[in-house]
């Protein structure tokens, strides 16, 4: 279309981006452009024939009338403005106004042409930036209604790292946590709104933010504009995720002390439990709770007034604690530590009680347990007709029962004052001292006999049996059960000299039965050799064969009835019994029978009288080879047991014995073979019995017998031989 084609202006007026006006000298509007009143809101019929003042900001008047009027006098052609504009809806457009002045052919202004930009956006963001310079911890944003950045900040730098030019144009919701975007999505915003989210920084993390939304909407109340001022909250977020997890925290502490907390506002009657609190309670219902009258139905009726008590103390003023008990819905029965302190106003006044409930339910069964354990052991100490002395690390008194004070004649404040050697006789105090000591390092000790002298000087003979003190698994002392055994023995040594009686008894018919057979077969002979032929040799061998006898019967009971002493000293039995195998072995090849000797590793060292030991093993290896009628093998077994003994087995292949005299060997007369007197099995199995030892017989008729011998290990040398009466 040509310039001067008529039509080209007015399209140019019409179609323009801009708003335009062609205005009277007095300012009234002739002519206005649909972008004028598109800008302004309001239809062309109320623009046309108004005065455009009408529609400026009041405070705008001033300045458009210094412009005109300039405009009128010729100073100038045109002028270049901002000014306000209220829209139809009400809010203010920023314009910038142009303004040129059309004369006539004489120079005299008839109208003013009029051009109008619409720059509320522009002054906007300056205004902005004064209220960044303001508030610069936080950070301004103003985005279009599909979230994409139009202005922001310069606080966006320094809390977000993002240069703001460089996020101009970028869609906001884009930034925000992934686990955020959703609500944020589907959450339905006022005009004036206010979200917590979490907005990615430069670095990759994140940062929580407080936004304020303003919502900024057309003439037809459709969003245009977002306005949002967001605030970091970060310190703030994390503050109250510690105050969570401190309650937190605070409340799995209540559960595994099982204490729980109360607050009572004494002006409202008002009681707030925590739940720890409800659990220990088994409250499941909390409207039941809140008044004290509810929480006092679940105390015991028979701690009714105790608690009434506290709580009127606690009414007017006073901390208070107390223990009680409560009945639950259930029927159990739970007891309780309650305290409380009073805080008061200024005036003095107890306005709050605060407090907690622990549940001492567990403590009360063990403390009923402990005192029933410590009356078992008051009363079994009190009680017990033995002597119950308990001694510390150091060997001195630290406690006695009442039948210690009976048996030595002191009391119990005199005997807490002694060591307890002091008690000893002065020949057994260094026995008894060793004894202690072995104990006290932990050393397997067995009861032992002391003797102890009373108050009034009189010797009694003891039983001793230690125990150690354990506290803390560590060793602090040991009890010592004492057991008078004065009487004891002198009936032991009334039932010795008995049984000697007996067995004197018993030797005095075996001896007479013994002897007399042979006697009778020498009177007998001496008869005949006085009233018959001489036939004096024959008749002199059998004599003589039953005097021998006779000479055997009485040498067995003189080495049987003779006091002898043990000289006890350190001896590997394994040698004794080589030198006893090299002894004996050739009476054994006489009789085409090999004696064979089967040790463990040792070492057999034992505390022994090595004569005797000698005669033992003599005596059964010779037992053995004469119950074999044919050649064959005696095995000789040394090995430990599990008790720390050495075990000697002598097993041999001959006759055996039968079932029926098994339970008689050791009897003195009694044997199994010809020619014996039973002595010999009887002396051994003394021998061993005064070596602390033992011994057993198993046989089996035609298959055979084995001897089973165990003696101690030696472990101290003694100091000094003892002596032992056989």
């Amino acid at each position: 279309m040509h310039l001067e084609h008529p039509s080209f202006y007015g399209n140019a007026f019409l179609l323009a981006p801009i708003g335009i006006a062609v205005a009277s000298v007095d300012g009234v509007w002739n002519q206005v452009n649909p972008a004028l009143y598109k800008m302004l809101g309001y239809d062309e019929e109320e623009l046309v024939d108004k005065d455009h003042r009408i529609f400026f900001h009041p405070d705008d008047w001033a300045q458009e009338e210094r412009q005109l009027q300039k405009l009128l006098e010729g100073h100038s052609s045109s002028a270049i403005m901002e000014i306000r504009y209220i829209h139809k809806s009400g809010h203010v457009v920023w314009v910038a106004e142009q303004v040129f002045t059309l004369r006539n052919k004489e120079g005299v202004p008839e109208s003013f042409y009029i051009y109008l930009t619409d720059i509320t956006e522009k002054k906007l963001a300056d205004n902005l930036d004064s209220v960044v310079c303001e508030h610069s911890q936080d950070i301004i944003a103003y985005s279009s209604s599909d979230g994409v950045c139009l202005y922001v900040s310069p606080a966006f730098h320094n809390l977000l790292g993002y240069h703001p030019k460089d996020f101009i144009g970028k869609k906001l919701m884009d930034y925000f946590h992934p686990d955020d975007i959703a609500e944020l999505y589907e959450r339905d915003y006022s005009d004036k709104d206010k979200v917590c989210a979490r907005f990615r920084h430069a670095d990759g993390r994140y940062i929580w933010f407080e936004t304020t939304i303003k919502l900024i909407r057309n003439v037809d109340g459709d969003v245009d504009k977002i306005l949002s001022i967001g605030r970091d909250i970060t310190e703030r977020i994390q503050t109250e995720q510690a105050l969570i997890n401190s309650r937190r925290s605070l409340a799995e502490a209540q559960r595994i002390a099982s204490i729980g907390s109360w607050e009572w506002d004494l002006e409202r009657g008002e009681i707030h439990c925590s739940e720890e609190l409800l659990r220990i309670y088994g409250i499941t219902d909390t409207n039941i709770i809140g008044k004290f009258e509810n929480l006092l139905q679940f105390v015991h009726p028979a701690d009714h007034e105790n608690v009434l008590t506290k709580v009127q103390r606690a009414m007017a003023g006073h901390n208070f604690s107390l223990e009680c008990r409560l009945i639950l819905t259930t029927g159990t029965e739970k007891h309780v530590h309650i305290q409380g302190v009073v805080l008061k106003d200024n005036e003095g006044f107890p306005i709050k009680t605060q407090g907690t409930v622990q549940d001492i339910t567990e403590q009360k069964k063990m403390q009923q347990l402990l005192e029933e354990t410590i009356d078992r052991y008051t009363s079994l100490k009190k009680y017990n007709p033995d002597a119950i002395i308990s001694l510390d690390k150091t060997g001195y008194i630290v406690s006695v029962n009442p039948a210690s004070e009976q048996i030595t004649g002191y009391s119990a404040q005199e005997l807490n004052d002694f060591h307890f050697t002091d008690l000893f006789h002065y020949e057994d105090v260094g026995r008894a001292q060793q004894w202690f000591q072995r104990f006290m390092i932990g050393e397997a000790v067995e009861c032992g006999e002391m003797r102890v002298v009373c108050k009034d000087g009189s010797l009694i003979d003891l039983l001793i049996t230690p125990a150690p003190i354990i506290i803390r698994q560590a060793m602090v002392g040991c009890y010592v059960m004492v057991k008078d055994i004065t009487e004891q023995k002198r009936k032991d040594e009334l039932l010795r000299k008995s049984e000697k009686l007996s067995v004197v008894g018993q030797l005095a018919a075996g001896v007479a039965h013994e002897i007399r057979n042979p006697l009778t077969a020498l009177k007998g002979f001496v008869k005949l050799m006085m009233h018959s032929d001489p036939q004096f040799p024959k008749y002199l061998a059998i004599m003589k064969e039953e005097l021998d006898r006779i000479e055997l019967i009485v040498s067995e009971l003189l080495m049987l009835s003779k006091p002898q002493s043990l000289q006890l000293r350190r001896t590997d039995l394994k040698d004794l019994i080589e030198e006893v195998q090299t002894l004996i072995g050739t009476q054994a090849i006489m009789k085409n029978i090999e004696i064979q000797l089967s040790a463990d590793e040792g070492p057999f060292t034992v505390q022994c009288d090595p004569n005797q030991i000698k005669q033992v093993i003599i005596n059964f290896l010779k037992n053995a080879i004469e119950a074999m009628t044919r050649e064959g093998v005696i095995l000789i077994e040394l090995s430990l047991d599990t008790t720390g003994h050495a075990r000697m087995r002598i097993v041999d292949q001959g006759c055996g014995i039968p079932e029926d005299k098994l339970p008689r060997l050791g009897e003195p007369f009694f044997t199994t073979k010809e020619g014996g007197t039973g002595l010999g099995l009887m002396v051994s199995q003394k021998i061993i019995e005064h070596h602390a030892g033992k011994m057993s017989i198993t046989s089996r008729l035609n298959q055979g017998t084995t001897v089973e011998v165990s003696l101690p290990i030696a472990e101290l040398p003694l100091e000094e031989p003892i002596s032992l009466r056989l």
